[in-house]
């Protein structure tokens, strides 16, 4: 596995973290009791948090070999496309 396909991986934990919250955040907006909205805010808070970790994980991941790969001098880059290796 490459660091690019495990960065797939974290993308796609950040998308089911993302629908997560978005139910909580849609069953508190049509919460009726005060109770009940502070409990699912407790519950979106930590995964709010967790999401932008996993986010940024997988972007750097994503392009983590960028960096170390040298720039030519006439504004070509060298990069190669690490997404297509086997």
């Amino acid at each position: 596995m490459t660091l690019y396909e495990l960065s797939l991986e974290y993308q796609q934990t950040a998308a089911g973290l993302r629908r997560r919250i978005v139910e909580l955040e849609r069953a508190s907006r049509e919460a009726e009791d005060d109770d009940r909205r502070l409990q699912l805010e407790g519950r979106i808070r930590p995964l709010r948090s967790m999401y932008r970790d996993v986010r940024a994980v997988a972007r750097h991941l994503e392009h983590y070999y960028e960096k170390h790969v040298p720039r030519r001098c006439a504004g070509k880059s060298v990069l190669t496309d690490h997404r297509r290796r086997a």
